[in-house]
């Protein structure tokens, strides 16, 4: 089994973390505000991200082309979603995991593991 790189470790760590708040976050939502259809519907479609981030978390031994632009795909995502609606709710502090990973992912070490 290939060693993984600490920052490819730190990413699976922030996958899995930002996946966790996501579920945390729509958990809360149904316990909050009941479990109605469109509640439900709701939470169903704000926790894909969340499904996508614990896939791409479980598949980073993987290390290939294919995990590598995944991940960058869900992050950029990510940040162009929250940059767009950044004027709407103050959505500042939902940038940072986001783009550590992404960061993360371009350090050398990173960019051998995957693309190698």
């Amino acid at each position: 089994m290939t060693k993984l790189p600490k920052s490819v470790k730190w990413i699976r760590v922030l996958l899995y973390f930002s996946a966790g708040l996501i579920f945390a976050f729509s958990l809360a939502t149904l316990v909050l505000f009941g479990f109605s259809a469109y509640e439900l519907g709701y939470v169903l479609v704000a926790s894909l991200p969340g499904v996508a981030q614990f896939l791409l978390a479980l598949f980073i031994r993987r290390n290939g082309r294919v995990v590598f632009w995944s991940i960058l795909a869900v992050e950029t995502i990510f940040v162009l979603y929250t940059l767009i609606t950044l004027a709407e709710e103050g959505r500042l502090s939902q940038l940072i995991l986001p783009a550590v990973v992404l960061i993360l992912l371009f350090r050398p070490a990173s960019r051998r593991f995957f693309l190698g």
